[in-house]
């Protein structure tokens, strides 16, 4: 493997779990969550897809050859990880950490929180902190 490959393979690796924006070569947009993609091949699967500029309904996997994939570009963050992720420690002290290369918090090995506000988890613990998500993300909104 080349350094400029491995170049690539790192940064489309920050991409994951995150919004995207694919530009194929027929000239059709999608927007999803990036949850698979091969650097060499530029193969990718998104999840809770949609194509953008039709009517079509979100499609929840949607597997693109990297034949016809001309971009791919990450939408910006909606959330400050580090800002909530500080806050965050707070409330439940010794229990987060903060993944600066996927931008992800994990708090209690239970819950997740993906840049794009996502919150995975069940129980009270990722109810509370869905709320603390939201709130922030008013913020950042009114900022």
């Amino acid at each position: 493997m080349s350094i400029g490959l491995r170049t690539i393979a790192s940064e489309t690796r920050t991409m994951l779990n995150k919004q995207v924006i694919v530009w194929l070569s027929t000239g059709k947009k999608y927007k999803g969550i990036l949850v698979s993609l091969d650097p060499e091949s530029l193969h990718i699967c998104l999840t809770d897809a949609k194509e953008l500029n039709s009517e079509s309904k979100k499609i929840p996997r949607l597997v693109l050859n990297g034949s016809v994939v001309a971009e791919v570009a990450m939408e910006e963050s909606g959330v400050p990880m580090q800002t909530l992720a500080e806050q965050l420690t707070k409330i439940y002290p010794n229990n987060v950490r903060y993944l600066e290369d996927t931008e992800t918090i994990i708090i209690a090995d239970r819950v997740k929180i993906f840049s794009d506000g996502r919150v995975e988890g069940v129980g009270p613990i990722a109810e509370r902190v869905r709320q603390i998500v939201d709130r922030v993300q008013k913020e950042v909104k009114q900022a």
